[in-house]
């Protein structure tokens, strides 16, 4: 513990002298956070623009028209009756979404064609939203006009209550992208930044691409080694928690779950960050090699990670790979905090983490160890 804790104080004091160290785990992380957070603030869309192809022209028509535009997250931008000027607004990005109302509308017979709505799959957020609040108000339109247009054939249903339809959405009720993105992003910039502080560090330690010398001159190298990497992930593990102190205290989103598992999943991903990076060194010896390998495995992990795209049906590496990253365990102990689900569910996703500084971590200093040599 005295060699942890020299290790430790030393490699704080040395980050604390060194000016592209001290910026890269303090100024840089908050210049990355920040610009984030200033990009996705606003949280929930709002005003999203559409255009309504109006084919029919009636009344019921119009009154669809009103109330999309009602909606706060929906914008009215257009109404036309062709769709090819509706797709053309759609292509110069000056709407996401067109609805195209029919021609006999109003009669709501079985041979009437439907309500449809197109939307833009290039960005497929906005697109998905609006599209879902098209269908959501037209829906809600038609079930509050359709007695009333029913007449004498409809007589016999005119006074029955139709049912109601209610959709809650688990862990983002306010389908805000701000806490959506901002608790996937932000662990995955600190993923990253870590693992290559960590190598950086290391690296200084080498000398003619060996750590034979350094291993030679330590006393207990694997106290020592762990204290210097406790720096680096100490760091990880506050700027972590600021950063959810910023998503619930000051933007006002929570968390079903507990926070409190949420931390500890912080500090085991940073100790696998920690862990990916000495394996990276101990086996290339080469610090620009380690660091392209640190990108290749964190910056890489929040695409694999199956939060943002499904990897369902994909590719058998594209579904491998996700197990292999830390991220993605850390984001299913994550996302199962946030919409409230139990502790106990979460023990696989931290038994996963703890694998990496396990195996990694361990076979990673088994490597360095191995490289001294008689003096």
């Amino acid at each position: 513990m005295r060699v942890f804790a020299a290790s430790f104080w030393q490699e704080a004091v040395r980050i604390a002298r060194t000016p592209v160290d001290l910026l890269l785990l303090t100024l840089f992380p908050l210049v990355m956070l920040g610009s984030m957070a200033a990009m996705i603030w606003g949280g929930t869309l709002t005003n999203l623009p559409v255009v309504i192809v109006d084919q029919d022209g009636g009344a019921l028509a119009r009154t669809i028209t009103r109330n999309i535009d009602a909606t706060p997250y929906l914008e009215v931008v257009a109404q036309t009756p062709q769709r090819a000027e509706a797709l053309a607004m759609v292509r110069r990005e000056q709407a996401v979404a067109f609805m195209v109302i029919p021609k006999g509308i109003s009669a709501r017979s079985s041979s009437s064609p439907p309500v449809t709505v197109f939307y833009e799959a290039v960005f497929l957020s906005t697109g998905s939203v609006a599209s879902t609040y098209l269908r959501l108000v037209t829906t809600a339109t038609l079930l509050r006009q359709t007695p009333r247009n029913l007449g004498v054939a409809g007589a016999s249903v005119a006074d029955r209550t139709l049912p109601t339809i209610q959709i809650t959405l688990l862990g983002n009720p306010t389908l805000s992208l701000e806490w959506f993105l901002g608790m996937l992003i932000g662990p995955s910039i600190l993923h990253l930044v870590i693992a290559i502080s960590c190598i950086g560090s290391l690296g200084l330690l080498m000398r003619d691409k060996s750590f034979g010398a350094y291993v030679r001159e330590t006393q207990a190298p694997v106290a020592a080694l762990s204290g210097r990497l406790a720096v680096h992930v100490l760091a990880g593990i506050l700027w972590a928690i600021a950063w959810l102190l910023w998503m619930t205290l000051a933007r006002g989103y929570r968390a079903e779950g507990s926070v409190a598992l949420i931390v500890v999943g912080f500090v085991l991903l940073f100790v696998a960050s920690a862990a990916i990076g000495l394996l990276l060194i101990a086996v290339t010896k080469e610090v620009g090699t380690s660091f392209s390998g640190a990108v290749i495995v964190a910056g890489s992990a929040l695409a694999y990670s199956g939060a943002t795209l499904p990897l369902s049906g994909g590719l058998w590496f594209a579904q491998d790979w996700s197990k292999v990253l830390p991220l993605t365990h850390f984001i299913i102990l994550q996302m199962d905090q946030l919409i409230g689900v139990t502790a106990r569910a979460d023990l696989t996703p931290m038994i996963a983490l703890l694998l990496y500084p396990l195996i990694g971590g361990v076979t990673g200093m088994v490597l360095i160890l191995r490289s001294k040599r008689p003096a």
